[in-house]
């Protein structure tokens, strides 16, 4: 009987496999099949893959210019009399939206000194992206415009922290994935990454649900203490500063603003830990100046400061909150890194971080939360900008 018992469920198993299967196993292979195929027309967001740069904005999307700018369309040819600029950069060329950009400000300050269409200000910055990736976009988009001047934004938050050299950034599904560029597979022209496409498209969706939860709570009530003690924001200073939709919670502010501190140690610094994504960052400006000098496009590097750098309020926060003997630091560190290459280079820059450091102590600068410049820090950006530019405007303009 007990045989009997054995066989009969042994009998079973093949067809117990075959509904798992048909019910589970192969519904799944399909999404994930579907999610590859379809892509293009399932997933229409601001982002798109591209095999070039690894993800390029989609063109004419929420208002953006041909390339994915956050611009209007532009000419591709320079009208006579017409001095052009490209401002290539990440994320902070689309803080203020179109026309609250430090872009768009700076061209109606050139236009209120010279009158109309004498001077373009082309915004050219993807979020995102580091000076390589920038580099790239100059190659592809940047360089029809015909540019007579470029000026390469360098946020010193991250440029330096996101450019491994191997990264490469790609869009799936409308969600970044950062893969290793020496291992990128292609087949009938679309990217296939070695994980389930449904499992990280539901796994990104809840982390932003599950941000912007920690988002509200923190602006509403006062957070709960976490694993290190958290000195929130008063109520007062968070009606007072701008804030953006995409803030962040506190702790993953503090958590981001940490991480950039880190990268000024000075014992890692001078172990050469971060020597592979410095090298790649300056031989990426090296090979940006050599290819504008061949064309007779002038080229400036301006300087954008993190928050850490000129509040001394977060400063200490990070400090006091993670135990962080400043002493260790080089604070400074990317800016001085990159205005001694440049110079070594005899390549113009503007640094930003006097006059925010200035100016900080009587406005707020940046958005709450947030590592972008708030309408403040846009305005100031533009008028610094224009200081600095209107000399070579001048010079072309009157020949």
């Amino acid at each position: 009987m007990l045989k009997s018992l054995k066989f009969f469920q042994w009998r079973r198993l093949p067809k117990a496999f075959l509904l798992f299967f048909c019910w589970a196993i192969a519904p799944l292979f399909l999404v994930e099949v579907s999610m590859i195929l379809l892509e293009p027309y399932l997933f229409r967001g601001l982002y798109q893959y591209d095999p070039d740069l690894g993800f390029r904005i989609r063109p004419h999307a929420n208002g953006n210019n041909e390339f994915g700018f956050n611009d209007r369309d532009y000419p591709l040819e320079t009208e006579p009399g017409t001095f052009r600029m490209l401002v290539l950069s990440d994320s902070f060329n689309w803080a203020g939206g179109q026309d609250g950009n430090y872009t768009a400000l700076l061209e109606n300050q050139f236009q209120q000194y010279y009158g109309t269409h004498k001077v373009d200000v082309i915004n050219a910055g993807y979020p995102g992206t580091h000076t390589a990736e920038q580099l790239a976009l100059l190659k592809k988009f940047g360089l029809q415009y015909n540019p007579d001047l470029v000026v390469l934004g360098f946020f010193v938050g991250n440029d330096f922290i996101d450019a491994d050299p191997n990264r490469k950034r790609i869009i799936v599904n409308d969600i970044y994935i950062d893969i290793d560029r020496r291992e990128e597979l292609i087949l009938f022209g679309y990217p296939i990454i070695g994980q389930s496409r449904l499992w990280l498209f539901i796994k990104q969706k809840y982390k932003v649900f599950q941000e912007a939860a920690k988002s509200r709570q923190t602006s509403v009530s006062p957070p709960v203490q976490p694993r290190v003690k958290l000195v929130s924001a008063t109520d007062a200073e968070s009606e007072e500063r701008e804030q953006s939709p995409g803030v962040l919670s506190r702790e993953m502010f503090l958590e981001v603003e940490r991480a950039r501190l880190e990268f000024c140690e000075i014992e890692d610094l001078e172990a050469g830990d971060r020597d592979a994504n410095i090298d790649y960052i300056l031989d990426s400006i090296s090979e940006m100046n050599a290819i504008l000098k061949s064309r007779n496009i002038q080229f400036i590097v301006a300087l954008y400061p993190d928050e850490f750098q000129v509040n001394p309020k977060l400063l200490n926060q990070l400090a006091s909150n993670f135990d962080i003997d400043l002493n260790d630091y080089e604070l400074t560190c990317q800016q001085n890194i990159l205005k001694r290459h440049l110079e070594k280079e005899n390549i113009s820059y503007i640094d930003f971080t006097p006059r925010f450091r200035e100016e900080h102590q009587s406005r707020h600068l940046y958005l709450f939360q947030e590592p972008h410049w708030n309408s403040a820090g846009n305005r100031l950006a533009a008028d610094i900008l224009f200081e600095n530019l209107v000399k070579i405007t001048d010079e072309n303009l009157s020949n």
